[in-house]
This record gives C-alpha cells, sequence and structure tokens, in this order.
C-alpha cells in the first residue's frame, strides 16, 4: 500500500497545531472526522470536521501522558455515524516534550492498536487514522486488520498550499538530480533560484504534481509556464488530436503534428522533455470523466482547468472537491462583431478546499449546458429549442490571449507557495479599453452561499 494521504482543506491543520500546541506543558488532543476513499491500489482520507474536547473530558492530563474520558469517545462515535458523511476517526495528540523528530511512542502504539481492535469489531466500515505532532514536525499512520492482524502504514499530511504543512519525519530527503537543478552556478533553475528563493523553488520541485486538464492553445501555454517555474511532475490530459487549425497556438505543435492526426498530449509532452529532461511528464489522452483517471488525479496536488466546454470543468471540479484537492481554473473570451474584436477578456478562479466557493455557486457552470455536452443527442435538442447555442461552433483564438492568462495561471499557482500576495479568488484580465488587471469581487460576494457542491 501507498503512503496513505490524509488531506485537510485551507487554514485547518494551521489553526490544529495552533490550539494543540498552544499549552506546550501538557499533551493535547482532537478527533477529525474523515471520509476515506480507496482508488486503485492507494487510500486517500478527506478531513471534513474537527472536534476538540474540552478540559473537563479528559481523564487526567500532563506532559507525556493524556487519557480521555471514555463518555466524550462514545459521543464522538455518535456523532459520527449520525452525521451520515464520514466514514473515518483520526486522533491527533501532541508530544510538547519533543522539539522535533517525533515518533510514536510504546503507550501510543498499544493503545492504538487496541482501540482500533475494538472499533473493527464495534462499527462496521469505519476507518482509523492517527497523527501525533511535535513542536516542528509529525508522523501519521493508517490502522488495517487482516485476518486479526492490526496493521499501522505510513500516512502522509497534504495541505492545500505547501507552506501550511508540516514536515514529516519520515519523508525522504530530495533526490540529488532534482537538487542540482537549484545550483545558482549551473542548475537549470539558477535564475528562478534568484527571484523566489531557494526555499520556494525546494518546495515546488521536491514532490508536487500538477494536473493541466486540457492541453490545448491554453494548456499548453500553463504546461510550458510550469516547466520553466521548476514543476517537475505534470498529468497532461486532454483526448483530442492536434488539427491545421491548432498550430496558431499549442505549444510545441507542427505543422506534421496536425497532418499525422498526433494526440496533443503526446505533442506536448514532447516539447516539455525537451526544455527538462529531467521532467516526469505523463501524457494521458483520456477525457476527464474516464474513470481510469481517478488513480492518478488522487494523487495530485493542484487541478489546472483550462478547457472549453462546462462538462469537462464540472467533472474536474467535482474530482476536487470529491478529494479534496485545490483547483484553478482559467478561461478565455473573444468576441468578433463585423470583423472588430468586441470582448477580449479571460479570468482565473483559485478555489480551494475550505474556501468555500466552486465553480458552481459562482455560476460558471451551466447544469444544461452539462447536460447538453454529456448526453447524447440532449445538445441537439436543447439548442434547437433555444436553451443553448454555439455548439460545435469554432471559436475565435488567439495566443497573445493565452500567453497572458497561462503566465497569470501560473503566477497564480506559484504565489502558493511564496505567499507574496494576497489574491482574490478570481483574477480577471481585460483589453478592450486600456489592458487591465482586477479582481472579480463581486461574483465572490454573490456567489451561492448555500451551494450543494462546496458548502
Amino acid at each position: 500500500m501507498d503512503a496513505v494521504r490524509i488531506r485537510f482543506p485551507q487554514g485547518e491543520l494551521a489553526a490544529l497545531r495552533e490550539q494543540l500546541l498552544g499549552d506546550r506543558s501538557r499533551e493535547s488532543f482532537a478527533l477529525l472526522f474523515g471520509q476515506h476513499h480507496c482508488i486503485g491500489d492507494q487510500r486517500l482520507i478527506k478531513v471534513v470536521g474537527v472536534c476538540q474536547p474540552r478540559a473537563e473530558d479528559y481523564e487526567s492530563r500532563g506532559l507525556a501522558h493524556l487519557r480521555l474520558k471514555r463518555d466524550y469517545v462514545y459521543a464522538r462515535l455518535v456523532e459520527m455515524q449520525q452525521r451520515g458523511d464520514v466514514n473515518t476517526l483520526i486522533d491527533v495528540h501532541t508530544h510538547p516534550f519533543s522539539p522535533s523528530g517525533v515518533t510514536f511512542s510504546g503507550v501510543d502504539d498499544h493503545d492504538e492498536i487496541a482501540f482500533h481492535q475494538w472499533l473493527s469489531k464495534t462499527l462496521d466500515d469505519i476507518h482509523y487514522a492517527s497523527i501525533v505532532l511535535s513542536q516542528s514536525d509529525y508522523s501519521a499512520r493508517f490502522w488495517t486488520q487482516d485476518d486479526g492482524d492490526t496493521t499501522a502504514h505510513p500516512a502522509r499530511i497534504k495541505t492545500q498550499t505547501v507552506l501550511e504543512n508540516w514536515p514529516c519525519t519520515d519523508e525522504s530527503p530530495l533526490a540529488d538530480e532534482r537538487l542540482s537543478a537549484l545550483d545558482l552556478q549551473s542548475g537549470f533553475l539558477a535564475r528562478g533560484v534568484l527571484a523566489l528563493g531557494r526555499d520556494t523553488l525546494h518546495q515546488i520541485v521536491h514532490d508536487q504534481c500538477i494536473a493541466v486538464v486540457g492541453v490545448g492553445g491554453l494548456g499548453s501555454v500553463i504546461a510550458e509556464n510550469l516547466v520553466h517555474s521548476g514543476f517537475h511532475h505534470l498529468l497532461l490530459i486532454d483526448h483530442d488530436q492536434v488539427e491545421i487549425t491548432n498550430l496558431n497556438r499549442i505549444v510545441g505543435a507542427y505543422a506534421r503534428d496536425a497532418e499525422t492526426n498526433r494526440l496533443k498530449t503526446e505533442v506536448v509532452k514532447e516539447h516539455l522533455e525537451r526544455i527538462n529532461p529531467a521532467a516526469r511528464i505523463e501524457a494521458l489522452p483520456m477525457e476527464i470523466e474516464d474513470d481510469r483517471l481517478l488513480p492518478a488525479l488522487a494523487r495530485v496536488d493542484w487541478i489546472l482547468v483550462a478547457t472549453d466546454n462546462h462538462g469537462s470543468r464540472f467533472e474536474a471540479q467535482q474530482i476536487a472537491l470529491r478529494f479534496g484537492i485545490p483547483l484553478i481554473s482559467v478561461g478565455v473570451n473573444i468576441k468578433v462583431s463585423g470583423g472588430r474584436i468586441t470582448d477580449m477578456s479571460g479570468e482565473v478562479i483559485l478555489a480551494r478546499a475550505g474556501d468555500r466557493l466552486c465553480l458552481n455557486c459562482l455560476g460558471r457552470v451551466s447544469p444544461t449546458k452539462v447536460a447538453a455536452e454529456s448526453v447524447d443527442g440532449l445538445g441537439a435538442e436543447l439548442a434547437h429549442r433555444g436553451y443553448v447555442s454555439g455548439r460545435d461552433v469554432k471559436e475565435p483564438a488567439v495566443k497573445t490571449l493565452n500567453a497572458i492568462l497561462g503566465a497569470m495561471t501560473v503566477d497564480v499557482l506559484v504565489n502558493q507557495y511564496t505567499q507574496r500576495q494576497e489574491l482574490p479568488p478570481i483574477l480577471v484580465f481585460e483589453n478592450n479599453g486600456l489592458p487591465c488587471i482586477y479582481p472579480d469581487t463581486e461574483s465572490v460576494a454573490h456567489r451561492r452561499k448555500d451551494c450543494f457542491h462546496c458548502g
């Protein structure tokens, strides 16, 4: 089994650490509710709730021990079953006496094995994991029971932004070939280190995996910017082939690629590998709706959506929400009337789990258009009745607009590692009067607060 991933919503781990480690004179405890997903050979837990006991819920508590009252634990188990949307319990406790290099103690082992065995006998289909925090790092594990044997598997915490995460005591060091890219004299990322700093680039090249959904004129520019920025592991997702009319904007595509109907993913992959042969680029020529993509997508740290239809954006959003993966959606728009451009614009939307906004509540996904694009025959009927328009019509597209929005997208992503700016959820680029970039605060303020998807 791969290391189990425990995904926290935005800001939750930082708040939990601050609360639990606020008093370093004694151990502290919290219970987390989670949703367990088994995808292929991996397991993922999305944290959806945090319960912190009150002082009176502890039976005893000191610098190197704590014990909760049974009634508190039973009450949380009842609450978990009544919620109906969780199937995993994660206990978190501190070793406040440990500055670093935290490990589970023998007492922790004994108590957690006994609790997991009791939990397995008492409740059906309930999973159990545990986390211990020191003053500067953590260790985590996921428990299973097979044929009476109780086994602890390593787990890794994933937060929406790397800066919120803490080091794991069991984490492997960065491979030498990746570190060489940061060398100031001859490294591939030497100029990037001068701009962003070694620590930021170290985080970016370490273990970050980015999925780019749609690698046409916009997605290919984004992918190229990602590789130039230091990201070493990309998933390129697109089922389309290169056409002659794509050649005015797809990065890395040539006339012979269109003539031989090559896949966009393969063409862009080759281009990126020429830039950085050490990069790991995976070409996945499938539609985002294909379930075969789920094991790969469950591992990624970010999903960047650069498609031109509602159905694919909706599906990418659903996967991001299901697995607790942060998402950035980017789109461009060109309108032409009477041979003149009447609108040239685009937007970048940042939607992290825990931010309580998504493409659905922002009105960026139309259920009617999703149905028109996904159900055979329905789209033509809806178009005939006037519910949707523009189906199967080639939209105008230029490289310059894609280049600007692609760069903005990667800049928003890199800012999640540097926190150089306080960015709004939606950034708009408009090139009608004077070119300008501004936040769309109105869409955020008027989004559906009771959204079924992200609420």
